[in-house]
């Protein structure tokens, strides 16, 4: 599917290429404030040269974060979208693609001016704003980032970036001001929404896989910090046993910053759209693979179920320790053997059940 659409990624960026002219405004504005957006929107103010006089526009839907984060950081807050106007680069950090779609439908910029998307977006719909936007004169760069939100407080995230080059290179020095640990050109416009789902679901899958490595260990009664312990020294180490495990899973925590809804919508995402291809084949011949990613997709559709959407990501490890009647804890150990906590119902099952 995806290579279906790169051929009309192709001619929108031709497009806005005949048409786009270079704006002498630096002005550049940051819409969506949310635990992603509002330190993002801060290192984009923060980290300019002394310089540098443009002024960084702030946008909420709830105008008084807007206002909150200008007193914090001088921003400028903008209590409509009409006051963006001016600005050469627009950055969005919003919950989904459609919420990119109906701002970009009210945002009016002068020709030539740049949507930046750090969304978690659709690829698919991505490529259908940016059509639009190009009727319009103005381009649009998808530049999802990664690392959370302490990666955006620090300002030590990845962003995959996909659009046309000019655009792109354009946009680069403000998305270096926010992500300062690497930035990857990866392709036309929507390429950086398809790396970032693919990239959400590993992600996930490695946390998921990991946890049910160590609830079938503690089965053995081998303590789970004792076993990380060996595999972070050992190949089939990662970040989620490196970081995400022993921070929030074992200490009980789970308190990262991403919701499991978002996640289910990123790896939905990938799945339905990134994936769609090998997947449909894969219900079509019986006799291929499975693939694991729409596993991953039913396991964060059961966490949301026995949790929340808004419940955190590392959440994920919850169906598996129901269906052993186990938890993950550090510091259970007894007699050198770990004495595995009885799985806990969740406020949401007692209700239920």
């Amino acid at each position: 599917m995806l290579a279906a659409f790169s051929r009309r990624a192709v001619a929108v960026t031709k497009r806005a290429m005949t048409t786009s002219s270079i704006l002498k405004s630096k002005d550049v504005a940051f819409i969506g404030l949310g635990a992603m957006g509002y330190p993002m929107a801060a290192n984009l103010s923060g980290l300019r040269s002394d310089e540098d006089t443009s002024t960084v526009f702030v946008w909420n839907r709830t105008n008084s974060v807007a206002e909150k984060h200008a007193s914090e950081f001088g921003t400028r807050a903008a209590s409509s979208l009409d006051e963006l106007k001016g600005c050469s680069v627009v950055f969005m950090c919003l919950p989904t693609s459609r919420e990119v779609e109906l701002v970009c439908k009210d945002l009016v910029l002068d020709q030539g001016a740049i949507v930046a998307d750090c969304t978690s977006g659709d690829p698919i719909t991505t490529r259908k704003v940016a059509s639009s936007l190009a009727e319009r004169k103005i381009e649009m760069v998808d530049c999802p980032v990664s690392g959370g939100p302490t990666g955006a407080k620090s300002g030590q995230l990845t962003s995959m970036i996909g659009g046309p080059i000019h655009a792109v290179s354009a946009v680069e020095p403000y998305l270096k001001r926010m992500a300062q640990k690497k930035i990857v050109q990866v392709g036309s416009i929507g390429a950086g929404h398809a790396v970032k789902a693919v990239n959400n679901t590993l992600n996930t899958a490695h946390l998921a896989i990991a946890s049910e490595g160590l609830l079938a260990l503690a089965e053995l009664g081998i303590a789970p910090e004792v076993a990380i312990e060996a595999i972070n020294g050992s190949s089939g180490r990662s970040l989620q046993t490196e970081e995400r495990i022993p921070k929030e899973v074992l200490s009980r925590e789970f308190n990262y910053g991403f919701p499991l809804g978002l996640m289910l919508k990123d790896v939905t995402v990938a799945v339905d759209s990134v994936c769609a291809k090998n997947n449909a084949n894969v219900r079509d011949k019986k006799d291929q693979m499975p693939k694991f990613f729409p596993l991953v997709k039913v396991l964060l559709e059961k966490a949301v179920e026995l949790e929340s959407g808004e419940a955190d990501y590392s959440r994920v490890v919850r169906p598996l320790e129901a269906e052993t009647g186990l938890e993950l804890h550090a510091g259970s150990g007894v007699d050198g053997k770990y004495d595995a906590p009885i799985y806990e119902l969740s406020e949401k099952e007692v209700f239920h059940g």
